[in-house]
């Protein structure tokens, strides 16, 4: 990390230990919140019914929840072997849930600041909508392939409407504890501080970066279609100060609000 962030000075030995400590956290998630459902549950009772006699193995996995995890039992020496034997397999498969993202601009902040590290969730959205709030991955057609984060405001059906720097969803205000405006609204006309009324498509979203005079979002490239959202970024897991070279400690393990 220290040489991939160029930091200003080297870790200090506490330093080094709460990275990892960090990094361990970070792993749980990806590993396990991130997994596809009943994912190391199914793969752990396969493992169990192909390593154990199948009465045996019956009574393990229906007597699990009560079973005593000391060191020597049955089940620590099976997830022991179960890791050996079957782990190196199934990392790709839970790995490719998950995507680590690099924030190198101001659209988003104060929610993501330059030098965020951010774990984007691949399969948020396979079997569910984005929702209002989200803070959604997407890879614009027209901007040469380009990753934009950006917060959904408006679903499919939704009327959006913005005036002097105040969004509207269905008539009814927004409101948004999580913007940053860094100018007045003096632009009368001008579709970064009055837009619409705009109704969102089918299958597409409207999207708004949280620091708005500094972000090229819906009011500019339009409603975001549903095939191009990539995922949803979850959290913060490691942050350098862009300026200063110095690690942001404070917002490592943070969720995306």
């Amino acid at each position: 990390m220290e040489v991939e962030s160029d930091l200003a000075s080297p870790f200090t030995s506490s330093e080094k230990e709460r990275i990892a400590q960090s990094f361990v956290r970070s792993l749980k998630v990806m590993l396990f919140d991130l997994a596809p459902t009943n994912f190391w549950e199914d793969h752990l009772a396969q493992y169990y019914a192909s390593t154990l006699p199948t009465p045996e193995a019956r009574r393990l996995v229906e007597g699990y929840g009560s079973e005593i995890l000391i060191p020597t039992s049955k089940v620590q020496e099976l997830r022991r072997n179960f890791v050996a034997d079957r782990l190196p397999s199934l990392l790709p498969a839970v790995r490719a849930q998950s995507h680590l993202l690099h924030i190198s601009n101001d659209a988003m902040v104060p929610a993501l600041l330059p030098g965020d590290h951010v774990i984007m969730h691949r399969a948020a959205y396979h079997a569910a909508e984005p929702r209002r709030g989200d803070v959604v991955v997407y890879r614009y057609p027209d901007e040469n392939g380009t990753l934009f984060l950006h917060r959904v405001i408006g679903v499919p059906g939704d009327r959006i409407d913005i005036r002097h720097q105040v969004v509207s969803v269905n008539d009814d205000t927004v409101t948004e504890p999580y913007v940053q405006h860094t100018d007045r609204s003096n632009m009368t006309g001008n579709v970064r501080d009055n837009l619409g009324p705009v109704t969102v498509p089918p299958d597409a979203y409207f999207v708004l970066g949280d620091n708005r005079e500094e972000s090229l979002d819906s009011r500019f490239l339009g409603p975001i279609g549903k095939e191009y959202i990539l995922g949803q970024a979850l959290f913060i897991y490691w942050s350098v100060d862009p300026g200063t070279r110095t690690p942001r400690w404070n917002r490592l393990n943070q969720p995306v609000h």
